[in-house]
């Protein structure tokens, strides 16, 4: 189906005539869907109308009913962003007619009750999509299985003075946080049509992912709509420390909206509006990146102070990362790059560069990729799993990723880097070559993990190596080998180290 034609089905709020194919009655209408391998799939079914025209920039807006049978047996487009090649699925199609779910179902009965698990995909909130993820494998196991699409970049995350004017919430930006929640609501609205529990939801993501299943668990818009959640390398907010302040704030990111603007000649907010979608590509709204702020009212306060000061949902978290993380992003370093590189820091450099020394290049290779991933990926969990452990905190668990999955030609890198565990929690075997016993049998373990948390809250079950609750820096599940095994927390001492820093006051 053609963009132009999919933008005007959803306009119309019409379906297509009934069609053969499981279909389910939802507040909306009826939707058609295929059934695969012992699982029902739905696909791009939308949770919003689309944010266009004056409803670009602005909160989502549920979706219209439609009359007949809509099929959803195909994915629709995504959501605006530059071609990606890494991504392992065609994102050329995109749209800003893009916030739309998709589920998948092991068991299409009201009366199934099974645990539900929403997925909100990595891409640095800049890029990705829920279809790049065939939740078939993940579902077999006993869930129902819900991946999202959201507004990315400066359509997803733009603040202005005159945004933040218009808007009940008094605040602007963070709108692809919002798609999210308006999508939990969806989901707690429609979810046991599909066979899943509206109240045995947990929200889960990888990278810019889990940082916004981070986000929503200190968002008091979200509270009640889920019940658990799982963190996979979050990466939420920019790295806080107590000189430098938490994360980008609203005031910051109006004045960024502002400076934007000015460059696209466009003074008011229509004429922002009626910008073609593809202006704002590349646009770095903050400076940073674009992605979430704290606004005070979507994002209340920076991930780690709030959870900290126990102002979070108080729900089971189950988290990690990979032990290799930055390996992906980070290489060619030398002594000299890596000491002019780390002046980005400002006044912690010096702090970070006793933390991650670098005598030779041969050093400074090496901790230049464990500074990279400590300080995007690694403190921030740590963080969260030590301001839980307190006897009134439901219980964390921690895990540790380092079983590299095999290249087309059988090689393996040295250490999991970003991204590596993903291939194992959904089982996207088919996509890069052979897949070993070994690997597929770790596949079928953390698979069974994650959903026996998503199912009661503790990720442990018969068959299954025993996964003991955080305690500080020493116990963590790692998988390695091909296999779970218990250790302690990589570079702990560090991240110790690393969070004196951040929270040391102004020399």
């Amino acid at each position: 189906m053609k963009a132009s034609a999919f933008f005007l089905l959803a306009l119309t709020g019409l379906a297509t005539p009934a069609l053969a194919g499981p279909t389910v009655r939802i507040a909306q209408g009826a939707v058609s869907g295929t059934s695969r391998e012992g699982v029902t799939s739905f696909r791009s079914i939308p949770y919003a109308v689309p944010p266009v025209g004056p409803l670009r920039w602005k909160a989502p807006v549920a979706p219209r009913r439609w009359r007949g049978v809509r099929k959803a047996d195909a994915y629709g487009p995504v959501c605006i962003q530059s071609p990606v090649d890494w991504a392992g699925h065609d994102l050329d199609w995109t749209s800003e007619d893009c916030l739309t779910l998709s589920v998948w179902t092991p068991k299409l009965a009201a009366s199934a009750h099974l645990p539900v698990m929403v997925w909100f995909h990595g891409g640095g909130y800049t890029a990705g999509s829920g279809s790049q993820y065939d939740a078939t494998p993940l579902a077999r196991h006993g869930a129902v299985i819900v991946t999202v699409n959201y507004r990315l970049g400066a359509l997803g995350f733009l603040a202005h003075p005159a945004l933040t004017a218009e808007s009940p919430l008094h605040s602007s930006g963070n709108y692809g946080l919002l798609d999210q929640i308006a999508a939990l609501k969806w989901v707690r609205a429609n979810i046991a049509q599909f066979g899943g529990n509206a109240r045995n939801v947990t929200i889960f993501g990888q990278s810019a992912g889990g940082g916004s299943a981070m986000l929503l668990t200190v968002s008091p818009l979200a509270r009640g709509l889920f019940q658990k959640a799982i963190f996979e390398s979050g990466a939420g907010l920019s790295l806080p420390n107590a000189r430098q302040g938490e994360g980008p704030r609203l005031a910051d990111a109006e004045k960024a909206g502002l400076a934007l603007a000015e460059t696209l000649h466009a003074p008011t907010l229509a004429a922002m509006r009626a910008l073609p979608p593809a202006t704002f590509l590349g646009k770095d709204v903050m400076g940073i990146s674009d992605g979430p702020i704290i606004d005070g009212k979507v994002v209340p306060a920076d991930i780690t102070s709030a959870y900290r000061a126990r102002r979070d949902a108080g729900v089971p978290v189950l988290l990690g990362w990979n032990s290799n993380e930055s390996a992906r992003f980070v290489s060619g370093v030398t002594r000299a790059t890596y000491l002019a590189n780390i002046k980005s820091f400002g006044d912690l450099a010096p702090d970070f560069l006793r933390l991650y020394p670098a005598g030779s290049d041969a050093e400074a290779a090496v901790n230049a990729v464990d500074l990279a991933s400590d300080t995007s990926f690694s403190w921030r969990g740590w963080s969260l799993a030590e301001a839980r452990l307190t006897k009134a905190a439901p219980a964390t668990f921690v895990y540790q990723f380092d079983n590299p999955p095999p290249a087309p030609d059988g090689s393996r890198t040295k250490g999991a880097v970003h991204s590596d565990e993903l291939r194992y929690v959904w089982g996207d075997k088919a996509k890069a070559g052979p897949w070993p016993a070994a690997d597929a049998a770790l596949e079928d373990v953390i698979q069974r993990y994650w959903v026996n948390f998503a199912r009661t809250g503790d990720p442990n079950g018969p068959g299954l190596v025993r996964w003991a609750p955080y305690r500080t820096g020493r116990t963590a599940l790692w998988f390695r080998d091909s296999a779970a095994t218990a250790g302690p927390v990589l570079r702990a001492d560090k991240l110790r180290a690393l969070d004196r820093a951040l929270r040391q006051p102004a020399r």
